[in-house]
């Protein structure tokens, strides 16, 4: 496990070099969790990712910087579609307290992960999460859950085109679908149009922008310990390599889609997850 006071510098590091604001409690909790994330991670296979820079980087400043750039009202009601281990939203809820969060995903393990975590690490209230359990498909026709959120967000792999029909049925009218897309994001953008008009999405906002790269203000925040810390401390090793840096700029691409739902969604949707595949919209 790594020791606190070394998070705490790494930490400051890297927000501080995004941008993002923070609190020495919000410093406090995403600790605790990285310690709880890395002792569970050795049972249940929970992420890849396990260096603690990378888990800053691409898990906590990959989650939580939509605060940064788009505008989540207070006490907005948001769900998570296919969370996995709690990314995004559980970051987001460090660092937004007044949100209400939903998590679903398929996989029960990492449900019950999100929810220990929630109890014993984040010690929440139990009026600020709900767990799902199960297919966003499914759980889309629950009339209990369906358009009753501001906004859902997604961190899944699969394609922008498929990850409208799941979210969309989740949202309020005027409510919004945040999409986390990398390298490949204006490919999925144009492949989606037809969903969008089916659906009655339009896209709002779209930003762009590098996680891999040193923020060009880093080391202006950073301690004796901290500099330079980009180069050489693992995450970041192969951008300053010269033969390598044209290929990981583009793998480090990161594009947030802000799509805005008009109007409510058709009953018909979301289909069964056969015909979502195999004919997208």
């Amino acid at each position: 496990m790594v020791e606190y006071n070394i998070f705490k510098e790494k930490f400051i590091f890297y927000f501080n070099g995004y941008n993002i604001n923070y609190n020495q409690k919000i410093i406090e909790d995403f600790y605790l969790f990285t310690e709880y994330l890395l002792a569970e991670n050795k049972k249940y296979n929970l992420t890849s990712i396990i260096d603690i820079d990378e888990i800053i980087v691409k898990h906590y400043i990959d989650s939580v910087i939509i605060l940064k750039y788009f505008d989540i009202p207070e006490n907005s009601r948001i769900i998570d579609v296919g969370t996995g281990a709690g990314f995004p939203a559980l970051p987001v809820y460090i660092m937004r307290r007044d949100l209400k969060i939903a998590f679903l995903d398929s996989s029960a393990k990492k449900i019950n992960f999100i929810k220990n975590a929630a109890a014993n690490v984040i010690k929440t209230n139990n009026a600020a999460f709900d767990f799902y359990c199960g297919r966003a498909e499914d759980f889309g026709k629950d009339i209990n859950i369906r358009e009753k959120y501001n906004f859902a967000v997604s961190r899944a792999v699969a394609r922008l085109n498929i990850l409208c029909e799941l979210a969309a049925p989740f949202i309020i009218p005027g409510g919004f679908f945040i999409a986390y897309k990398s390298k490949n994001a204006e490919e999925e953008i144009n492949e989606a149009k037809k969903a969008f008009e089916i659906l009655d999405l339009s896209i709002e906002n779209k930003i762009e922008f590098n996680l891999g790269n040193p923020p060009s203000n880093a080391d202006a925040f950073a301690t004796p310990f901290q500099k330079g810390a980009f180069i050489g401390d693992g995450i970041c090793d192969n951008i300053v390599d010269n033969k390598n840096i044209g290929e990981n700029k583009n793998e480090n691409k990161r594009v947030l889609v802000k799509i805005k739902k008009l109007n409510k969604t058709s009953s018909k949707y979301p289909r069964n997850f056969s015909h979502i595949t195999k004919n997208p919209l």
